[in-house]
């Protein structure tokens, strides 16, 4: 399988020119109050090619050292993942610096938060010229799309299912959850495999309950995250967001919306006092 054909928004093209150093943004860390489970990458090959994207792009890196300087912005230059490390090339810092320690890494691509830790050391250079720092590849990276509309838990007993192909196989997921926005997908460990983060998925025919006609909506993939269900065993549950939903589409979704929430609101029990 090519990773690439998993990853579309590493086909980015072409790299943009590298900015002015005084146009250079400052990219927050992600807020210690968010919860970044669900956000958590660990495949190997998938954060090698994420990487990569982020060197082919030049996009911008900001770089948080536990020593020396508070803040630096760079470029990742070069990914080798048979030596396990990445090259990243640090803008307005000169050596010598102390040495960095755990650096936090993050960046921005398409608008989509990556950040990850890694253990690095500053190349070797004379004194005065540009800081290249070596960074070990992580073991995992976070990669945060936030929520942006507020969504409903599907009930049990109707079918609520989305089938698709991929890679020439037939997939049929649960529907967990449902907003105007996008769906939360349920699926078994070996069955979601193959879904990762920033990859489309084309032509999806959604079920919602019954009385409701099905949609053929095309989906991308903006979360992963693994859990253990009593009955089922482990299970993976991926967030995903509609993909220029037409405007039929998107009222018969507000329609079957407000019907669900109407049943929900009739299936709650009557509140005490």
């Amino acid at each position: 399988m090519n990773m690439a054909d998993m990853l579309p928004f590493l086909k980015k093209n072409p790299a943009p020119l590298p900015r002015a150093e005084s146009a250079l943004p400052v990219i927050a860390p992600i807020g210690a109050d968010v919860d970044t489970r669900p956000f958590r990458v660990t495949d190997p090959h998938y954060i090698a090619m994420a990487l990569q994207a982020l060197a082919d792009d030049g996009d911008l890196v900001c770089l948080y050292p536990s020593a020396g300087e508070a803040f630096l912005s760079g470029r990742i230059t070069e990914v080798r993942p048979q030596a396990g490390e990445l090259l990243i090339e640090v803008k307005g810092a000169l050596a010598p610096q102390p040495e960095p320690g755990s650096v936090l890494l993050v960046s921005m691509p398409l608008g989509i938060a990556l950040q990850f830790r890694a253990s690095g050391r500053w190349a070797d250079a004379a004194p005065g010229a540009p800081l290249q720092l070596v960074a070990a590849l992580p073991d995992q990276i976070v990669h945060l799309q936030r929520r942006r509309f507020p969504r409903l838990e599907t009930p049990l007993g109707q079918p609520f299912r989305a089938e698709f192909m991929l890679y020439g196989e037939s997939f049929s997921m649960g529907v967990d959850d449902v907003s105007i926005g996008g769906l939360g997908l349920r699926s078994s460990a070996h069955e979601g495999r193959l879904l990762m983060p920033s990859q489309q998925l084309r032509r999806v025919r959604v079920e919602l309950g019954h009385g409701a006609s099905p949609l053929v909506v095309d989906l991308e993939v903006r979360s992963r995250r693994a859990f253990r269900s009593f009955l089922a065993g482990e299970q993976l549950h991926f967030g995903c967001s509609f993909m220029d939903l037409t405007p039929a589409d998107h009222e018969a979704l507000q329609l079957r919306l407000g019907r669900l929430d109407a049943e929900r609101t009739r299936a709650a029990p009557p509140r005490l006092g």
